[in-house]
């Protein structure tokens, strides 16, 4: 009983975290924008000067924001969905309870396609954001987020060991 509360917890702070990170960037738009301009422009990059990815247009600059606010929604509204989903089967047979870990699985994958596929493919190694003065936490905080997100994934899909009959 234990691990399937515990994975059910898991799943709904991971999307905790999602759903604050979301709307944080909702609140500070404006912010984010001129962030994403700066991450894709090719500034402070004195390490390694020349980056392979383009300067991003404005319109791909708000594409790639909704993609971000996509998936941090998607992973929110999943994992706490999967979190509820997974208490209420805590007492179910294994089977109704591997079931019900579609939606935590689905948000988890989400968060890691965020925090590790853009952020840490895209921003960090594409655009080189690890070299700039603001690229810091970014780098070092999609590293944690997606880690975060892809541990509890591996917790959540080892099925819940029985003891054996005696």
């Amino acid at each position: 009983m234990i691990d399937r509360i515990l994975k059910a917890l898991m799943s709904f702070i991971i999307g905790a975290m999602a759903l604050l990170y979301l709307a944080h960037n909702i609140a500070n738009v404006g912010a984010a924008f001129d962030f994403f301009t700066y991450t894709t422009s090719h500034a402070d990059q004195a390490a390694y000067p020349v980056t392979l990815l383009p300067v991003a247009p404005a319109w791909a600059i708000v594409i790639a924001m909704a993609l971000v606010f996509a998936l941090e929604g998607a992973a929110a509204a999943a994992c706490i969905y999967g979190g509820f989903v997974l208490f209420f089967l805590r007492a179910a047979d294994d089977e109704a309870f591997e079931a019900g870990k579609k939606w935590a699985k689905i948000g988890l994958g989400c968060a890691i396609a965020n925090w590790w596929g853009l952020f840490q493919v895209i921003a960090i190694a594409g655009y080189q954001l690890w070299q700039m003065p603001l690229g810091t936490g970014p780098d070092h905080g999609s590293w944690q987020y997606g880690a975060m997100a892809a541990i509890s994934l591996i917790y959540l899909s080892l099925p819940v060991a029985r003891p054996a009959a005696d």
